[in-house]
């Protein structure tokens, strides 16, 4: 059975030059615990979400369908054969150019949906507490967001459901 994940990156970084996830290319890689945990979790027919701060907000921004994943060692030649960042990378996940899906339309990511993915233990309490101690939700669903979270298949189901209409 495929796992899903969901996962952040930085928007700033691509601004800055350091495009990964490529949109354009459905090409996103990642190395060291990060890199451990697709490789651990991921395999073809698995969906990667992901997510990122812009301005004020956290957003959805987009899926990959997981077509092939590439190790650095195993699949060197195609590695290098890339044109992206992520060609950088231990770990590099090519997503399906049929099933994959950059949105347009960006899905708030907020206290609402994160708490109706019950894999990040991000429910009313967390939040109240958060607030108890003067952190702000956007920070709240930041710490929840820093590192992969491996979801079930009702959860992916619900996103990609969420994502339809939105590009």
């Amino acid at each position: 059975m495929s796992h899903h994940i969901v996962i952040t990156y930085s928007a700033e970084r691509a601004s800055e030059g350091h495009v990964d996830p490529n949109f354009t290319q459905l090409v996103y890689g990642d190395s060291g615990r990060k890199g451990n945990i697709l490789k651990s979790n991921l395999s073809p027919g698995s969906y990667i979400f992901f997510n990122a701060r812009i301005g004020a907000k956290r957003y959805l921004t987009a899926y990959f369908y997981v077509e092939k994943m590439l190790f650095k060692g195993e699949h060197d030649e195609e590695i290098e054969s890339l044109t992206c960042s992520a060609k950088e990378d231990e770990v590099i996940i090519i997503g399906s150019r049929l099933f994959s899906k950059v949105l347009t339309i960006p899905l708030d990511f907020d206290r609402g949906l994160i708490g109706e993915i019950k894999s990040y233990g991000a429910d009313n309490n967390y939040f109240e507490q958060k607030k108890a101690n003067g952190v702000g939700e956007l920070e709240a669903i930041r710490d929840k967001t820093l590192n992969p979270k491996v979801i079930t298949e009702e959860e992916k189901e619900m996103l990609i459901t969420l994502c339809k209409n939105r590009g």
